[in-house]
């Protein structure tokens, strides 16, 4: 835009910038210049010196949506289908932008960055991150009530003050993330415990993990039975250790784990 093009506006704008404000009850869009409403908003930026694209520009909207209210869209879009299917001589016209579109530089146009777009994908992850939220909490409450428990919060005080079952172990029985069990236990009033208390609950939890995750390396149900029959062919602590990537006492641990 060139400087005799630029609008002259008020200390204030009488719409935000990036944004289309449309009257849904009256059928008008509202002018960010002087404030006042009309169907289509094309024709009328001229009086303040700007085309319609100069006017998308200067305020942050999509370029190639229209300026103008949803009802003379609707109409201005069935007029012109009309137009083209019935001339052969529009359909020539338009035929080199048709082809254009086929390879998506129009696509690419249309996605060019303005605040319009940027307040719409905003919208749009917002509303994304709502509903991904309700959803997580309905599966959260879900399996509280398959435990018996009909209270939320009951639920997690019990399971996790109570019994102490530690974040990630609660979290798996309860088949949420543990960003998910967080917030519920903040939103419920459930103190969390700091990342550096154990307890006895989080300490079998974590031993239980390790052991599963062990066993399953080495594809057996029962690892302390495997460990036994490595032994037996004469495999040493300090070889069992470095293949399963474990420590000496870990594997003398569960080599005594059930033991009396």
């Amino acid at each position: 835009m060139s400087m005799q093009q630029q609008p002259k506006v008020n200390a204030k704008l009488h719409a935000p910038v990036g944004q289309l404000v449309r009257d849904e009850v009256a059928d008008r869009v509202l002018c960010h210049i002087c404030g006042r409403w009309f169907r289509a908003l094309g024709s009328h930026v001229r009086v303040h010196g700007l085309t319609a694209d100069d006017y998308r520009a200067a305020f942050g909207l999509f370029a190639t949506k229209a300026l103008s209210s949803y009802e003379y869209s609707s109409a201005r879009s069935a007029t012109q289908r009309r137009v083209y299917q019935s001339s052969p001589h529009t359909r020539d016209n338009l035929a080199p932008g048709r082809r254009l579109a086929g390879t998506g530089v129009l696509n690419t146009l249309a996605r060019r960055t303005s605040p319009q777009r940027r307040a719409a994908q905003l919208d749009e992850l917002r509303a994304g991150r709502a509903t991904r939220t309700r959803a997580a909490r309905e599966n959260l409450r879900e399996a509280l009530r398959e435990l018996g428990y009909s209270d939320v919060g009951e639920g997690l005080a019990t399971l996790y003050g109570e019994r102490q079952s530690s974040m990630e172990a609660l979290a798996r029985r309860l088949g949420v993330g543990r960003a998910t069990l967080r917030r519920a236990l903040t939103e419920h009033g459930v103190p969390l415990r700091g990342s550096g208390v154990n307890t006895d609950a989080g300490r079998r939890s974590r031993v239980a993990t390790n052991i599963a995750r062990t066993a399953d390396r080495v594809g057996t149900p029962d690892l302390r039975q495997w460990l036994r029959e490595r032994r037996a062919e004469g495999w040493s602590l300090r070889r069992l250790a470095r293949h399963l990537d474990r420590s000496v006492p870990w594997i003398r641990a569960r080599l005594a784990d059930g033991e009396s």
